[in-house]
């Protein structure tokens, strides 16, 4: 056999071993521990760096292979994303969940009648893949956040509506916060165009006041639009609209639960037992339901309703009122406006 032929045999012996080897490192699973292993891949990550992410975490044995296997596909893009990885898996496994970006879905969910402390809360306890650099802390952060594109007339209460917001980690908090501002400047806007004729309510703003109220009065839906009529009653004939909710916003931390007579009377713009009209904020972030209700209120003259649990009553005049308020206050756990 001539040199030439031996050179060529060897070579061709050292591709299959190293295809070999590459083919077996590539697609041999690799076991995993037990609880598995979570790696974050935030927006911004370079694709050097989320490869050395893996081979830190213990996902990727062969982390120049890897690369190699990902310049062979074309250097396609890795997406952003939570990876969470169980039992055996390959590398070629892995790179093809990069690729398509199979990560475990993250998500902000803010809920019908929570207060922005609310939301700051929800971030801070259940969101620690979302960058919370530059969010706004402490009473000041409705007129900061209002003043970054979140919320208008000053502040952000009230201008964000409920949803599940779907996040990638590194994700900006003040970004996700933004979405669901314009998300319920395009649900406020456009119930507007399409309101009832004849409310008391010169603009979407005053809308959104009165549906944070209703909001928080914590009726069923089915009762919304009842309510929503009541208190749009009450600002036609220029009544304050005496609603516990408001006080309890107007104390914030100063509530322990229920409210004292001596709170009843404190002394805030927000306290629609002292001063008619509505207050100057939203109280709340109020639900597509409560915004239907108060912009297609129930056709009604009642100025007035108790509650008993579910049960609703409802009044055109404070005589019937106090009937209501005696027959039916009479339990435990009535309340009434």
């Amino acid at each position: 056999m001539s040199r030439k032929r031996r050179a060529a045999g060897l070579f061709l012996l050292m591709m299959l071993f190293l295809f070999g080897f590459y083919g077996i490192s590539m697609y041999w699973p690799e076991a995993l521990p037990a609880k598995g292993v979570t790696v974050p891949i935030p927006l911004g990550t370079t694709n050097a760096q989320a490869i050395a992410s893996l081979a830190r975490s213990g996902v990727l044995p062969h982390p120049r292979l890897f690369h190699l296997a990902w310049a062979l596909a074309g250097y396609p893009p890795m997406q952003a994303g939570l990876y969470e990885f169980q039992g055996r898996i390959n590398q070629a496994q892995v790179l093809h969940r990069l690729i398509a970006g199979q990560s475990t879905p993250l998500s902000l969910l803010i809920v019908p009648g929570w207060r922005l402390q609310d939301i700051y809360q929800e971030i801070h306890d259940k969101a620690p893949y979302l960058d919370q650099q530059n969010l706004p802390q402490g009473a000041a952060a409705a007129r900061y956040l209002a003043r970054q594109g979140v919320g208008a007339q000053g502040s952000a209460e009230g201008w964000l509506f409920p949803d599940s917001y779907r996040y990638v980690p590194g994700t900006t908090a003040l970004s996700v916060l933004r979405r669901a501002y314009v998300r319920m400047q395009r649900e406020l806007h456009s119930l507007w165009a399409g309101r009832a004729p004849g409310l008391p309510l010169g603009d979407p703003y005053q809308a959104l006041i009165l549906a944070s109220i209703v909001q928080k009065e914590g009726a069923p839906p089915a009762e919304q639009a009842h309510i929503a009529a009541v208190f749009l009653n009450r600002l036609r004939q220029g009544m304050p609209l005496q609603s516990d909710p408001t006080v309890i916003y107007a104390l914030g931390e100063r509530y322990t639960g229920s409210l004292t007579t001596s709170e009843m009377h404190v002394e805030s713009p927000y306290n629609t037992y002292l001063h008619t009209g509505l207050p100057p904020t939203p109280i709340a972030m109020p639900g597509l339901g409560s915004l239907m209700a108060v912009l297609h209120p129930a056709d009604s003259a009642d100025l007035y309703f108790i509650a008993q649990g579910d049960e609703y009553h409802y009044s055109e005049s404070y005589t019937q009122h106090l009937k209501q308020i005696q027959h039916y206050l009479q339990h435990a756990g009535g309340a009434g406006l």
